[in-house]
């Protein structure tokens, strides 16, 4: 079963300003949007982790980076590339995996 990885906002700004692909995946323990997700979401990462990196942000643990770049729905998955947000879903409604993994194939386009 998936279990995120916690990091700091600071290693998360680091992250974003990285070059290359790079995937941040924000959630939180109490959001149940959230939570009927997860058992989906290592098939995901196994999947994106193909052409971009992967990072976990808990929303309550990371509000600062949250705050900055005006990420208020959960689940969320948002796309940078060398410094750039790309897209972004998840604006608080329930995602399925396939619609996470189509959403994420249409950016390689």
């Amino acid at each position: 079963m998936y279990e995120p990885t916690s990091h700091s906002d600071q290693f998360l700004e680091e992250i974003i300003n990285r070059s290359g692909r790079n995937l941040i995946f924000l959630s939180t323990e109490w959001c149940g949007d959230c939570r009927a997700i997860k058992p989906f979401v290592q098939d995901i990462k196994t999947e994106v982790v193909k052409t971009a990196n992967w990072f976990d942000a808990d929303r309550d643990d990371n509000i600062e980076v949250a705050k900055k770049y005006n990420l208020k729905g959960l689940p969320s998955f948002i796309l940078f590339e060398n410094g750039q947000e790309i897209d972004r879903i998840g604006h608080g409604e329930r995602l399925n995996p396939k619609q996470v993994l189509d959403w994420y194939q249409a950016t390689l386009a």
